[in-house]
């Protein structure tokens, strides 16, 4: 009689479970190696991209921050050297009344635009000289010895179209401007080398000529 083979001999059930716990060790290690390897490709990058990503972001922020100030700026010069074009009479006094209205116009024109006006100065110095006759309102921030402020002249030669130098008032507005944003210490991580000075000066200035 032939005996017959127990099928536990040729199939260890113990050995089954076993190989498919192996294999799907195998496959998990695999996968795993594959993802940590994708993501480690994807860490990379993005810590490359990082440093140009956040220039960028920055850099508009602040960029258009200083743009909005500017054209506040502009508003403010342009107004002020209407009004002082017409206010010649005083132009060689040693203290004028006109500017220092001009000033105050200037000051409540920023204040009511949301900017900080105390870079702009309360005392007034005034050259009234022949072919001078400006005034300052100055300030310094900081240890800076840049000068900040606003500043008054009203007898500019402008030449026209037609070669005749016409006197003219201009008015021109140096505003510090911080860097909000961070832009000037951000840009650093894509060129270490780089200085950009806080504040920076933003200089806007407007020009009309006289009514006199």
């Amino acid at each position: 009689m032939r005996t017959l083979r127990n099928p536990e001999q040729r199939h260890n059930p113990k050995s089954l479970p076993a190989r498919l716990l192996n294999a799907v060790s195998a496959i998990a290690s695999r996968f795993s190696r594959h993802v940590s390897e994708t993501d480690g490709a994807e860490l990379l990058e993005f810590a490359l991209a990082l440093p140009m990503i956040l220039v960028m972001v920055a850099g508009l922020l602040d960029f258009a921050r200083a743009y909005n100030i500017k054209q506040k700026l502009a508003n403010a010069v342009r107004e002020g050297a209407r009004y002082q074009s017409t206010e010649t009479a005083d132009i060689t006094l040693s203290n004028p009344a006109s500017v220092q209205t001009l000033r105050d116009d200037v000051v409540n024109y920023l204040t009511n635009a949301g900017l900080d006006t105390s870079f702009i100065g309360t005392a007034l110095t005034y050259n009234p000289a022949p072919g001078v006759c400006t005034g300052t309102y100055y300030t310094t921030t900081g240890t800076s010895s840049v000068n900040y402020g606003l500043e008054v002249e009203r007898c500019v030669p402008v030449v026209d179209a037609s070669g005749v130098s016409i006197q003219s008032t201009r008015v021109t507005l140096y505003y510090p401007y911080d860097w909000t944003f961070g832009f000037n210490n951000i840009i650093k991580l894509m060129l270490p080398s780089s200085t950009f000075s806080n504040p920076i000066r933003i200089q806007t200035d407007a020009t009309i000529s006289n009514f006199s």
